[in-house]
C-alpha cells in the first residue's frame, strides 16, 4: 500500500525544514531501502525564478535543505535535472544564490537533454511519448512540486510536475494536439506519470500559489509539506487538503482504475480553501432548458478564455513565441488573441513574466449567467 505523510510548517527557516523533510521523506524512502549508497535525481518545479522567494518554483531553503538532507544520509549521487520554460537549469539555481551551496554538497545541476521514445505501460493512452530518459540512470527520483493552481488542470501538483520530462518544443506540440481537450491532457499527464514512476514525490506547500496560476498568481500561505510513495497518491491526499479534489487528473485516474490504495500519516494539516482560476469548463449543467444539440454546441464553446490586461503586459512578445497554434500576433505593443483559432492551453498565461495574461469568461458565458440567473428567477 502506497503512504503519504504529512507535517506542519509554517515558514522556511533552515533548521525546522531540514527536521520536518527527514520526518517525511525517510519513511517515503524506507521501502526502496533508503538513501545511503543511491543515486538520487531531484526533478523539481522550476517554472521560472523572477524574485526572491517567486512561488512559481520550489524554495530556495527547501531545495537547499533537501540536498543536504540527501547528503547527511551518504546518497553516492545527487542531481537536480529539470527542463525550465524560460531559462535553463543552473541559470534558476544560480537565481535562487544556490550554486555555491550546492556544488559545495557534490549536487550537479542539469538541464534534460536526452530524449527517448519510451516504451509505454500496456494501459496508456498516448503511446509515442518522447520523454527525457536521464531518470533512468538513477535507483531514487524525487520528484519535487509545489501545491499551485493552475488554469487547464485546476491545481499542479506531483503527476503534473512531470510534464517537465517532455521537450519544450514537444510541450508545445502536446497542447496544440490535446489543448482543448482537458480530459485528455489530464490523461496525457498519466500517461508520463506511469511511464516515470518516481519512487519519491514531495511537495513544497509551506507557500503556494492560488488564483492566476501556475505563474503569475498569488503566493498564499498553506502551512505544510508532503512526501509520498507515489505521485498519484499525494496529489489524492493534498488536493483533498486543498478542498479540490475533483481536478482532471484526479477525475481521470478514477475513471481508468488508476488510483492504488494509501495511508496517510504524519502532522495532518486542516482542509483550507485557495482561490482557483476560472473553471476551465462551464460549471452550468442547463438541466432540460436547452436541446441536447444546443448544450453539447455550449458545452464546447463555453470555455474561459485568455484576457490580457494591457496597463501590466510589457510587450515583451513571450506569449506570442510560446503560443502553439500561433493564435497570437502583437499590435502597437500588445497581444491580440484569435479566439477562433485559440485552443485554451493557457500557454500564454504559464510564460507571462508579469502576469498580465488571466483567464475570463467569454461573451457567451456571460450570457449564459445571465440567462440561468433569468431563468430561476
Amino acid at each position: 500500500m502506497e503512504q503519504v505523510f504529512f507535517k506542519q510548517l509554517d515558514s522556511y527557516a533552515p533548521e525546522p525544514l531540514r527536521r520536518a523533510l527527514r520526518e517525511i521523506l525517510l519513511p517515503a524512502a524506507a521501502p526502496y531501502g533508503g538513501i545511503a549508497g543511491k543515486k538520487v535525481m531531484i526533478k523539481p518545479n522550476f517554472l521560472e525564478y523572477r524574485r526572491p522567494d517567486d512561488p512559481a518554483c520550489v524554495h530556495p531553503v527547501m531545495l537547499a535543505e533537501l540536498c543536504a538532507l540527501l547528503h547527511e544520509q551518504h546518497a553516492a549521487t545527487i542531481a537536480i535535472i529539470e527542463n525550465p520554460a524560460v531559462r535553463t537549469a543552473p541559470a534558476i539555481v544560480e537565481a535562487m544564490g544556490l550554486s555555491g551551496k550546492l556544488a559545495a554538497l557534490g549536487v550537479t545541476v542539469a538541464n534534460c537533454d536526452r530524449y527517448e521514445k519510451l516504451t509505454m505501460p500496456p494501459n496508456s493512452l498516448f503511446h509515442q511519448l518522447e520523454i527525457a530518459t536521464e531518470f533512468q540512470d538513477y535507483d531514487l527520483i524525487i520528484d519535487f512540486a509545489k501545491a499551485k493552481t493552475h488554469a487547464m488542470m485546476t491545481l499542479t501538483l506531483a503527476v503534473k510536475n512531470l510534464f517537465g520530462l517532455i521537450r519544450g518544443s514537444e510541450r508545445l506540440g502536446w497542447h496544440l494536439a490535446v489543448g482543448r481537450d482537458y480530459d485528455k491532457f489530464a490523461d496525457l499527464l498519466l500517461d508520463i506519470y506511469m511511464a516515470v514512476k518516481p519512487q519519491i514525490s514531495l511537495l513544497d506547500a509551506v507557500t503556494g500559489m492560488e488564483g492566476n496560476g501556475p505563474g503569475s498568481g498569488t503566493e498564499v500561505p498553506l502551512g505544510f509539506i508532503a512526501a509520498a510513495t507515489d505521485a498519484l497518491a499525494l496529489d489524492d491526499a493534498a488536493a483533498k487538503i486543498l478542498s479540490t479534489p475533483d481536478i482532471p487528473v484526479l477525475t481521470r485516474a478514477d475513471a481508468r482504475g488508476l488510483h492504488q490504495p494509501y495511508t496517510v500519516s504524519g502532522d495532518i494539516p486542516a482542509v483550507r480553501t485557495i482561490q482557483l482560476p476560472s473553471p476551465p469548463k462551464p460549471a452550468l449543467s442547463w438541466g432540460v432548458y436547452f436541446p441536447v444539440k444546443l448544450r453539447e454546441f455550449l458545452r464546447k464553446k463555453m470555455v474561459s478564455q485568455p484576457v490580457v490586461n494591457k496597463k501590466l503586459c510589457i510587450g515583451c512578445g513571450l506569449c506570442v513565441a510560446k503560443c502553439p497554434p500561433r493564435s497570437l500576433t502583437l499590435k502597437h505593443g500588445k497581444p491580440v488573441f484569435d479566439y477562433q483559432n485559440c485552443i485554451h492551453c493557457y500557454c500564454c498565461q504559464e510564460y507571462c513574466p508579469k502576469g498580465a495574461i488571466t483567464s475570463g469568461k467569454s461573451l457567451l458565458m456571460r450570457c449564459a449567467d445571465a440567462l440561468e440567473k433569468l431563468i430561476r428567477w
